[in-house]
């Protein structure tokens, strides 16, 4: 059976395949008949490493308390691991405690070497990528019970999918709102599901007028321009500016639509009016003679039927007001098939147009 890793222990996996060799007791005979440990040449041959990288990793070993050389000898033999190893353990424990404990000062120094010596100890201007990005990682790892965000370029640090997966396994409630150029790029779409799954509950609107982060309703980023080569934001623990900041982000959250798939999606309180009005303004509303009119059978049958996942991710972003380009390439689909299924989720809601598909699909529950 392979061992795990040891690196946590500062143990490579060369180290490792020597440890296992030397455990299980490989050895030779002396001229006395007594059974001595392995020496770095046998090791070598074993492992099929070189003599000296064996040597090494014999005496790494040896440093850590779980081999000992034989008196007089070249031979190495193991300590007893269910005594060894959970001496190092305990060891490297005792040493990450010490290592936390540096952490508020560390954390002083850091906040030292970054603030203006007149700054407002409550609010305070950052300038660059680096000090914007510095504040939203803190942010994120800083939440505890809430955090939101509007998504909108142009972005100051790439995206860490992993910081968040971290924040919402500690029971982070996460919603954020993205535009329709947060996901204009191949795979955003994708992107946004794969963070749904995790957890985070997403929204989508036309656009947005900051980028924003709020952690716990105690601190809050906002951006203050949108010059992707000099991003500046404002940093603030002052409680009615965060709370104002966070009363923005829940009128934003009401007026967009839930991103088919993601949690809260199907049980989301949406603002229809401002839905329909943003539809209304994208499309010109035409006479319905034209469309498909199902009887009452046929409507409150269809009316029980739910939405296909293609069906809510298409009307999502249709809603959104994405371009038939940007929903084409997000859906992975051509132009002439995104017309094709356009048609036909029409026929289906018994529509004629965006601003019709809209209303009969929020009407049906469907968005």
């Amino acid at each position: 059976m392979p061992l795990p890793s040891f690196a946590a222990l500062g143990i490579d996996d060369v180290a490792v395949a020597v440890y296992r060799h030397v455990v299980a007791g490989a050895g030779v005979a002396d001229a006395a008949g007594t059974a001595a440990g392995p020496t770095p040449e046998a090791v070598a041959r074993a492992v099929h490493l070189d003599e000296a990288t064996a040597l090494a990793a014999l005496e790494r070993l040896r440093s850590l308390g779980l081999v000992q050389r034989s008196a007089g000898g070249e031979g190495y033999g193991a300590v007893d691991p269910r005594v060894a190893v959970p001496a190092v353990v305990a060891a490297r424990a005792d040493a990450l405690v010490e290592v936390r404990a540096a952490v508020p000062e560390l954390g002083a120094l850091f906040d030292e070497g970054r603030r203006p010596h007149d700054a407002d100890e409550l609010t305070r201007v950052v300038v660059g990528h680096e000090a914007v990005g510095d504040w939203y990682s803190r942010l994120e790892h800083r939440a505890t019970t809430d955090f939101v965000a509007f998504d909108r370029p142009p972005y100051v640090v790439a995206s860490n999918e992993s910081t968040q997966r971290v924040a919402l396994g500690r029971g982070v409630r996460w919603r954020a709102v993205y535009t329709v150029a947060s996901i204009s790029a191949d795979g955003s779409w994708q992107g946004v599901h794969r963070l749904g799954a995790d957890g985070e509950e997403a929204r989508i609107t036309h656009d947005l007028p900051v980028k924003l982060a709020v952690a716990d309703r105690r601190v809050a980023l906002v951006s203050i321009g949108h010059d992707p080569d000099r991003p500046e934001a404002l940093v603030t623990e002052s409680e009615p500016l965060v709370a104002a900041l966070h009363d923005l982000f829940e009128a934003r959250w009401r007026s967009a639509l839930p991103v088919p798939g993601t949690p809260g999606a199907g049980r989301a309180a949406v603002d229809w009016a401002s839905v329909a009005a943003r539809l209304a303004s994208s499309t010109t509303v035409t006479a319905t003679s034209g469309a498909a009119v199902p009887s009452r059978d046929q409507e409150a049958r269809l009316a029980m039927r739910p939405p296909t996942p293609a069906e809510r991710d298409l009307l999502a972003l249709v809603a959104a007001g994405a371009t038939d380009e940007v929903i084409a390439g997000q859906l992975g689909i051509s132009s002439r098939t995104l017309r094709r299924r356009l048609h036909a989720l029409f026929d289906e809601l018994g529509a004629s147009n965006r601003f019709h598909a809209g209303v009969e699909a929020a009407r049906r529950g469907w968005v």
